[in-house]
C-alpha cells in the first residue's frame, strides 16, 4: 500500500497528540514516523510534570494505546518510534529528512532557559533554572547525573529564591519544602536519587519573588491552592499585607479565578479558627510551622553575590513601581539583600533553532519557529511546503498539556488538509535499516523494567539515569527473546 510519509521531529506531547490525531484521521494513507533524540518517548510529560501529579501524566496512556493500535505496517495508516537519534546529528540531517519524507513537523519543544542576564547568573554555584533543576529530580538523562547537582552541599541549604512565579516555581517550592514529607513523595516516580539529595536540605524559608504585583502571578488557584495545604505538615505560607491587601482589589472588575485566589490567600493567612469558610478549614495546620514560603512581589534582581569558594551568599535585588500602563520601573535607588543558600530562575523555558535551519533559511523568531497557523515560514516570511511546527517550538512555553493537544490538534488538521490535494507518491522514505536507534518495542521493554524496580520501591517506576544504563539494558539477551 503506498503511503505518504511524515516525519515529526520530538516524542513530547505535542508531536505524540499530532502523530495521534493524524493515524486516527487522516483519509490519505500516511506512515507516521516519531522521532526523538532520547530513547524514550514523552518528553516534557515523563521529565517536565512534578512528580506528584501523576494524573498529568495520563495521556501517556492515550499515546501508548495508539502507538500499539498503529504499529502495523499493513493497517492504512501506520506507526514508528525512532528514538536515540538527533536530527542533525551523525546519522540523519534535516536536508535529508525533508528531500526523503512528504512532511516534516517540528514539535521538539523548548530546550533552553529564559535568563536574567545579571552579573553571578552563569558562575556562581547553587544557581539553577528551573527546566534543569526540574529535569534532575525527574531523572533526565542529560541532568540526573550531573556533579552540579548530586554533589552540591545540600546539606547547607536553608534559605531559598526562586525568581518567578507561574506553576513551575510553585511546583520546584513545593518539592524543595515538603520533600521530607514521605506520604507526599515516597510513592511518586521522583528520581530516587535526587529525592534522598533533596533530603539532606534544611529547608527552612522560600521566597518566590515577581517583577510585578499579587494580580499579574501566572500560577493557577489548584497549584496555589496544594501549597497552602501543606500546612498541614508545618509549612506555611505567607504574603506580606504591603502586596495583599483584599480591602484594596477591586473585586467587581475581577474575573472569577482572581477573586478566588483573592479568597484563598485572605483566608489561609488568617489563624486556623478565624477562617469563615468550611472549605478552608479542612485539616488543621500542625503548629507551631517549622517552614516557611512567601509569595515575593515588586523586585527586579540586580547581582548574586557568592562567597570565596564560588556558592551564592546573597541576593540584591531593587523595589519596582507599576504604572497605571502596566510599565515597570525598577527603582535602583532602593536596593534590598536576601541571603541565599540556592536560587532557582523560573523564566519560562526557550526554543532554540536546529543547526540548519539558516542554511534551509527556516525562519526563527525569538523563541519559536516562525509560521503562520502551523504551517512554517521562512526568514523572508514565505510558507515553506511540507513543514510544519506543533506545540511551544511554535508559540513559545505556554499552556498546559491540554492546550498543547489543541494547538497539535488544529496542525494536525492543516496537514491532512494539504494531503489530501498532494496527489503525488514520488517520495522514497529513509533506510532506517542503517541507523542505529530504538524501536518501540525496546521502549515498552523500559518501560516494563522501570515499572519492576518501581514496584520493589513502592513506586510507580523507577527511571534508568543514563543512557549507558539503558543501552546496557537492552543489550541483554533476555530482553531481546
Amino acid at each position: 500500500m503506498l503511503k505518504k510519509t511524515i516525519s515529526i521531529i520530538g516524542s513530547g506531547p505535542s508531536g505524540f497528540y499530532t502523530a495521534y490525531r493524524l493515524l486516527k484521521k487522516s483519509p490519505t494513507p500516511i506512515h507516521v514516523r516519531l522521532w526523538e533524540r532520547l530513547p524514550v518517548p514523552y518528553g516534557l510529560s515523563r521529565y517536565g510534570v512534578a512528580p506528584d501529579h501523576p494524573e498529568v501524566k495520563n495521556c501517556e496512556e492515550t499515546f501508548e494505546a495508539c502507538a500499539q493500535e498503529y504499529s502495523n505496517d499493513n493497517t492504512q495508516n501506520s506507526f514508528e518510534f525512532i528514538g536515540n537519534v538527533t536530527i542533525g546529528g551523525p546519522h540523519v540531517k534535516l536536508q535529508q529528512l525533508i528531500n526523503n519524507e512528504d512532511v516534516v513537523i517540528f514539535s521538539y519543544g523548548c530546550q533552553s532557559d529564559r535568563q536574567l542576564n545579571i552579573p553571578g547568573e552563569m558562575d556562581t554555584k547553587g544557581v539553577f533554572t528551573s527546566r534543569e533543576f526540574v529535569n534532575w529530580y525527574n531523572g533526565h538523562f542529560d541532568y540526573a547525573l550531573q556533579d552540579k547537582f548530586n554533589k552540591f552541599p545540600w546539606h547547607q541549604v536553608k534559605k531559598v529564591g526562586i525568581i518567578g512565579n507561574g506553576n513551575v516555581a510553585l511546583d520546584v517550592t513545593r518539592v524543595l519544602i515538603s520533600n521530607h514529607v514521605n506520604e507526599l513523595w515516597s510513592r511518586t516516580d521522583i528520581s530516587t536519587m535526587a529525592l534522598k539529595h533533596l533530603r539532606e536540605s534544611q529547608v527552612e524559608d522560600i521566597k518566590l519573588i515577581g517583577r510585578r504585583d499579587f494580580i499579574h502571578s501566572k500560577f493557577t488557584n489548584k497549584e496555589l491552592r496544594e501549597l497552602w495545604e501543606l500546612e498541614k505538615y508545618g509549612i506555611k505560607g505567607m504574603i506580606d499585607e504591603q502586596y495583599f491587601d483584599r480591602d484594596k482589589f477591586e473585586l467587581s472588575s475581577m474575573q472569577r479565578a482572581m477573586k478566588r485566589r483573592i479568597e484563598m490567600c485572605d483566608e489561609y493567612m488568617k489563624p486556623f479558627e478565624e477562617r469563615s469558610k468550611k472549605n478552608y478549614k479542612k485539616v488543621i495546620p500542625l503548629d507551631p510551622a517549622t517552614r516557611h514560603w512567601s509569595l515575593d512581589y515588586l523586585k527586579t534582581p540586580l547581582r548574586i553575590n557568592k562567597d570565596s569558594e564560588g556558592y551564592i551568599k546573597s541576593l540584591t535585588l531593587c523595589h519596582n513601581v507599576v504604572t497605571p500602563e502596566n510599565e515597570v520601573l525598577p527603582q535602583l535607588d532602593q536596593q534590598i539583600t536576601y541571603e541565599l543558600d540556592l536560587l532557582i530562575t523560573s523564566l519560562g523555558y526557550k526554543g532554540v533553532p536546529l543547526s540548519e535551519f539558516e542554511s534551509l533559511n527556516i525562519g526563527f523568531q525569538r523563541d519559536h519557529i516562525s509560521n503562520m497557523r502551523g504551517r512554517v515560514l521562512s526568514r523572508d516570511g514565505k510558507i515553506m511546503p511540507q513543514l510544519y511546527a506543533t506545540g511551544w517550538i511554535r508559540k513559545g512555553s505556554q499552556g498546559v498539556i491540554a492546550s498543547t493537544m489543541q494547538d497539535s490538534f488544529e496542525v494536525a488538521d492543516l496537514v491532512m488538509e494539504d494531503l489530501s490535494s498532494n496527489n503525488n507518491y514520488g517520495k522514497k522514505s529513509i533506510d532506517l535499516s542503517i541507523i542505529p536507534h530504538t524501536t518501540w518495542p525496546q521502549w515498552e521493554t523500559i518501560d516494563r523494567e522501570e515499572h519492576r524496580r518501581g514496584v520493589k520501591l513502592s513506586k510507580p517506576r523507577d527511571k534508568f539515569l543514563s543512557l549507558e544504563d539503558v543501552n546496557h539494558y537492552l543489550s541483554q539477551p533476555f530482553v531481546n527473546q
